[in-house]
């Protein structure tokens, strides 16, 4: 009897301890990854971009936290430091200026920790990041291009840039104007930094005014410059005489092409943009293969196709949806020509 009862005795205690084992490898199974997301601001495309990185994290299952550089490469450093130093599994930045994106991308790499780039392309980095995702700045700066090349027959034309220095507003500039010359008919006349500042686009546009009386088209980068834009033409009462081009499809930039003051933008999602990069930081955590370069999906938005851009605003069925696309196809002939 006592043989039993010590036997019963051992095999509840077994029972126990493998129950405990068990709970605890499923306790280490279960941890979440942690990343980090550093943007420059909380303006919209940035505010947007970062709603979408969190439903994508989510969905995921992974721990997220944000930081925000408002727009200076010394805050942006430090909360690289800050990440590394909370001991996150994986960095996504969208960075200030090259500077400062080499800065950080030696930083993370040096610390051992995997880092993807929004706006991030250089080829002398690659080998130190997990990859890059980016709106294509030479296609949408050659597609809007060309619409103006064919849709504005005459005359002068101009172009209200972003903050020059980290190059997409640089190459957006000039893809622009290589589709624009194949208008023989049509003049580049200037080209201005607007800082992606609605204010600064007003006041440049007022300048562009006085100084181009003749002018017929301006190449505003972004919507919520071009709105900027549009209220100093209507204050001169030129709405009429200058068609506005942009890009982003936002919110407010796609009610203004409803509405017909932006005759054509070039659409894509920063939410979009920014749930594809967590995606592929934490595909590549998970162990699976990820592309070095993704080019963010895009499309020229005008009134007759306005109901078909992607929505900035992400919904779980947007990123659900995002999750699904086939990340070998959102590459184009940049990433090709690049070598990825």
């Amino acid at each position: 009897m006592k043989r039993v009862i010590f036997l019963i005795l051992v095999i509840i205690l077994l029972s126990a301890t493998t129950t405990v084992l068990f709970a605890g490898g499923g306790k280490e199974e279960a941890k979440k990854l942690k990343i980090a997301y550093i943007r420059p601001t909380n303006e919209p495309y940035y505010k947007f971009g970062f709603d979408g990185a969190k439903l994508m994290a989510e969905e995921m299952g992974v721990d997220i936290m944000g930081y925000i550089s408002d727009m200076k490469p010394d805050r942006e450093i430090a909360s690289i430091e800050d990440a590394i130093t909370q001991q996150v599994d994986g960095i996504v930045l969208f960075s200030v200026s090259l500077s400062a994106l080499k800065a950080g991308i030696e930083k993370a790499y040096d610390a051992g920790i995997p880092i993807f780039t929004i706006f991030g392309y250089n080829p002398e980095l690659m080998d130190k990041m997990v990859g890059s995702i980016q709106a294509d700045c030479h296609l949408s700066g050659s597609i809007i291009g060309e619409w103006v090349a064919k849709n504005v027959p005459e005359g002068q034309v101009a172009v209200i840039m972003g903050l020059p220095g980290r190059g997409d507003a640089e190459c957006y500039r000039d893809a622009f104007i290589e589709q624009v010359k194949k208008n023989p008919n049509l003049e580049v006349v200037a080209s201005v930094p607007g800082d992606w500042n609605r204010q600064k686009a007003f006041n440049q546009m007022q300048n562009l005014i006085t100084g181009f009386p003749d002018l017929k088209a301006v190449f505003v980068q972004n919507e919520d410059m071009a709105l900027g834009a549009i209220k100093a033409l209507e204050e001169a009462g030129k709405a009429d005489q200058v068609v506005i081009v942009s890009q982003n499809g936002a919110p407010y930039g796609l009610e203004a092409i409803a509405e017909g003051k932006i005759k054509a933008t070039v659409g894509w999602s920063p939410s979009q943009e920014a749930a594809l990069a967590v995606r592929m930081l934490v595909e590549h955590l998970q162990g699976k293969e990820v592309p070095k370069l993704t080019i963010t999906p895009m499309k020229v938005i005008t009134k007759e196709n306005v109901d078909e851009a992607v929505p900035w605003e992400p919904t779980k069925d947007s990123i659900r949806a995002t999750l699904q696309l086939d990340l070998g196809k959102l590459r184009h002939e940049f990433a090709t020509v690049a070598g990825y």
